[in-house]
């Protein structure tokens, strides 16, 4: 479950900031320089990051800087407060648009209080939308809150208007969850080619709830994207890392580290952190052995 986030800006010529924080319950949790200096290290690799603390899963993307902000500042590391064993994945795509977002907001002039006013209502309006599809009666809500903006319109907003809420009646809301429900559980079993059919099944039926151009929907089809490329990546890592072990055998330690680090790599897209981690360290071993072993030939 999201439990809150947070938000560390990178200047040029100064050291970090802790933007703000923003917790949904009574949530508590301090950024230390230990904290920190964990995050800065990954995210000068990685664009996406796992950290496992005792409390919570810190699951963060490193968002550079576009515009002429980054005169400033490099960027802005958007991290989410997990509660352990949560599935990162999830907030991937949603992760990212959310510190797209924050790029916008006047970072070197807000307080602390004014920015976490902003954070709260990015991460309310990007992060957490996904999360609303396991509830079926705050998806109800947000369907019909779409409905009272339509009844303003025209004949034929108000006809669709009447059509969405007879289909609500009919709870086909209901089906987007169910939809998720099984996707979910094919991704578990690695059934990914039907993660993703149930997955587009829950973008099409979204897109014609709450519109093709709600939150909810493009998240879903960010889901739909995701799962059908995973098998491509999966290959694309397994078979660098079995050529990393050919390459071992033959001593070729250089060519090991290499492949090793192509394996790492796609481990953190697929934001499978184990694997991320087991083929990261292998490398880095490879890498120096690679280097002592040079010294002397």
């Amino acid at each position: 479950m999201l439990k809150g986030c947070f938000s560390i800006l990178l200047p040029l010529h100064s050291d970090y900031e802790i933007l703000g924080q923003y917790f949904s319950g009574a949530g508590k949790f301090e950024i230390t320089s230990n904290i920190f200096l964990r995050l800065k290290l990954q995210h000068d690799k990685n664009e996406f990051n796992l950290l496992k603390t005792n409390k919570y899963d810190l699951f963060s993307y490193y968002h550079k800087f576009t515009t002429k902000k980054k005169l400033k500042a490099s960027g802005i590391i958007l991290g989410l407060y997990l509660e352990n064993e949560e599935d990162p994945e999830k907030f991937r795509a949603s992760l990212k648009d959310a510190a797209k977002s924050l790029e916008k907001q006047d970072l070197f002039n807000l307080d602390q209080k004014q920015f976490n006013r902003k954070l709260k209502k990015t991460i309310e309006q990007i992060v957490e939308p996904l999360s609303d599809v396991i509830n079926p009666d705050i998806m109800k809500k947000k369907i019909i809150n779409r409905t009272k903006a339509l009844l303003s319109g025209g004949k034929e907003e108000r006809n669709l208007a009447q059509e969405l809420l007879e289909r609500l009646e009919d709870e086909e809301h209901v089906k987007i969850s169910n939809y998720c429900d099984l996707a979910e559980r094919e991704m578990e079993e690695k059934n990914y080619k039907k993660a993703a059919k149930y997955f587009q099944k829950a973008t099409d039926l979204s897109a014609q709830l709450c519109g093709k151009d709600s939150r909810i929907t493009k998240d879903l089809q960010d889901r739909v994207e995701f799962s059908e490329k995973i098998p491509d990546i999966i290959n694309e890592r397994d078979e660098a890392a079995s050529e990393a072990r050919e390459a071992l055998k033959n001593e070729q330690f250089h060519e090991a580290y290499l492949l090793y680090h192509k394996a790492s790599k796609l481990s953190k897209e697929l934001v499978q952190f184990d694997k991320e981690e087991e083929y990261r360290l292998k490398a880095k071993a490879l890498n120096e052995f690679a280097k002592v072993d040079q010294m002397f030939k």
